[in-house]
C-alpha cells in the first residue's frame, strides 16, 4: 500500500516539474513588458518604407502589424494570391483580412517579421509619435519634389498636415520607392516624370469594403469609419458592398490592436534600426546643408541677375538722360542762334526805324532813302548858291558884262 501510494506521489511530482515551467511561460507572455521607446530617428528609419501609402492602406498595415502571427497565417495560406470569400471566412483580425487583399503588402510584412513587430510595437506605446514620424516623413519627401499628385494618389496638403488618398475610384495603387533616395534627393517637379522616378506604382488593386479605417491626423489617429464621410470614401462608396458585416460591423468601432506584441524580442533588429536611423539623420542633414549651399548661391545669381539688370536699367537711363541732354542743347542752340538771327534782324529794323531819314525797310531800302535825302539836299544847297552867285539877279547886281566888261574896261582907258 505504502508502495503505491510512493508511486502516485512520484508521477504527481514529475507531472508538477513538467507543468510548472509551461504555467510560468504562459504567465509571462501576458503581461506587459515595459519596453524602451524608440527614439524620433529611429521611428523615421521604422516608417520610412510605408510612410508613403495611401491612408486608407496605411491604417490597415500599422494594426495589422500587431498580429504578426495571424499575417504569417495568411501569408501560409494566400502565397500570391487574393481571395475575397476564403479571406471573410477566417478568423483573422479584421485589418489582417484586409491587408491580406494585398498580397505583396502582406508578403512583404512576413518576409520582413522583425522590421513588422517593431511597428506593432512602436504603435501600442506611441501611436501619437508614430502619426508624428510618418507626417515628418511626407514632409521630406515633398520638400524633395518627390511627393506630388499623380493619377495614382493625390496629395493633400492642409497647413502642417500632408494627407494621401486614392486618385481614381474603385482602384488603389502600392507606392513603390527606395526610402534612402525619396526622402533625401532632389527629383523632378512634375507628375508626369515623377512617376517613372523617385516614386513608381505597380497595377492598381481593387478597394472593397475592408478598407473600413482611415486615418484621422488631428487628434483620433487610425479609426473606423464604416464608409460614412466624404472625399475618397464617399467617392468609393457607391462601388462596395456596405452590406457584408464582416467588414462593416459597429465591433469594429475600437480599432483592435495585439498588445502583446510588445514581449518579442527584437533587440538585434534595434541595434541595426539604431545604426541606419543615424546614418539616415546624418545623409539628409548633409542633403539639407547641400540644398541650403544651392539656394544660396540661387539666391545670391538671382541678386547679382537683378543687379546687373538694375545697373544696365541704370546706364540705358544714363544714356537716354545723356541723349536727352545732348538732343536738348542741340534744340536750344538752334532756338538761340534763330533768336540771334532775328533778335539781329529786329535791331537793325529798329537802328534803321528811328534814322531820319525814314522808317523800317531793309538796309538796302534804308541806304536808298538816304541817298534819295542827300541828293536832295544837294541840289537844294546848288540851287539856292547859284541863286546868290549867278542867274539874273547875279549879273544885275554883280553888273554883268558891262560892269564888269567894256565899261570897266572903257573907264580904265579913260
Amino acid at each position: 500500500m505504502k508502495r503505491t501510494i510512493f508511486k502516485i506521489h512520484a508521477v504527481l511530482l514529475g507531472v508538477l516539474l513538467l507543468v510548472c515551467p509551461i504555467i510560468r511561460v504562459e504567465c509571462l507572455a501576458s503581461v506587459t513588458l515595459p519596453q524602451q521607446r524608440y527614439s524620433d530617428a529611429e521611428l523615421d528609419e521604422l516608417f520610412a518604407p510605408i510612410a508613403l501609402y495611401p491612408d486608407p492602406l496605411l491604417a490597415q498595415v500599422i494594426p495589422a502589424a500587431t498580429f504578426i502571427d495571424e499575417l504569417r497565417d495568411a501569408q501560409s495560406q494566400l502565397g500570391v494570391r487574393s481571395d475575397d470569400n476564403f479571406i471573410a471566412e477566417q478568423s483573422w483580425d479584421v485589418s489582417v483580412k484586409s491587408v491580406a487583399h494585398y498580397p505583396q503588402v502582406l508578403q512583404r510584412m512576413v518576409e520582413n517579421e522583425d522590421w513588422t513587430t517593431a511597428i506593432g510595437q512602436a504603435y501600442v506605446n506611441q501611436s501619437t509619435d508614430v502619426g508624428k514620424s510618418i507626417q515628418r516623413l511626407r514632409a521630406e519627401a515633398k520638400a524633395a519634389g518627390n511627393l506630388v499628385t499623380t493619377s495614382q494618389m493625390q496629395v493633400i496638403s492642409e497647413g502642417q498636415v500632408i494627407k494621401i488618398v486614392p486618385a481614381q475610384p474603385q482602384v488603389i495603387y502600392v507606392p513603390q520607392y527606395n526610402p534612402e533616395v525619396v526622402y533625401v534627393e532632389r527629383g523632378p517637379s512634375t507628375g508626369a516624370v515623377i512617376a517613372a522616378a523617385a516614386i513608381t506604382f505597380g497595377a492598381g488593386l481593387a478597394i472593397g469594403a475592408w478598407l473600413n479605417n482611415d486615418w484621422d491626423w488631428y487628434g483620433r489617429g487610425i479609426y473606423y469609419h464604416g464608409w460614412r464621410g466624404g472625399g475618397w470614401i464617399n467617392v468609393n462608396r457607391t462601388f462596395v458592398n456596405i452590406n457584408r458585416n464582416v467588414y462593416i460591423n459597429n465591433r469594429y468601432r475600437n480599432v483592435n490592436i495585439n498588445r502583446t506584441v510588445v514581449n518579442r524580442n527584437i533587440n538585434n533588429y534595434r541595434t541595426t534600426l539604431n545604426r541606419n536611423a543615424t546614418v539616415r539623420r546624418q545623409n539628409i542633414t548633409r542633403n539639407n546643408i547641400n540644398r541650403n549651399d544651392l539656394n544660396r548661391r540661387d539666391v545670391n545669381r538671382d541678386n547679382i541677375n537683378r543687379r546687373d539688370v538694375n545697373r544696365n536699367d541704370l546706364n540705358r537711363r544714363d544714356i537716354n538722360r545723356n541723349n536727352a541732354a545732348l538732343r536738348n542743347r542741340a534744340e536750344n542752340s538752334s532756338r538761340l542762334n534763330d533768336f540771334r538771327g532775328r533778335d539781329t534782324q529786329n535791331a537793325a529794323n529798329r537802328r534803321d526805324s528811328n534814322s531820319i531819314f525814314g522808317g523800317g525797310g531793309n538796309r538796302n531800302e534804308v541806304r536808298q532813302q538816304r541817298d534819295r535825302g542827300s541828293n536832295s539836299l544837294n541840289r537844294m544847297n546848288t540851287d539856292r548858291g547859284a541863286r546868290r552867285l549867278g542867274g539874273d539877279g547875279g549879273q544885275r547886281k554883280l553888273g554883268g558884262e558891262r560892269n564888269l566888261g567894256g565899261g570897266g574896261r572903257r573907264g580904265r582907258r579913260g
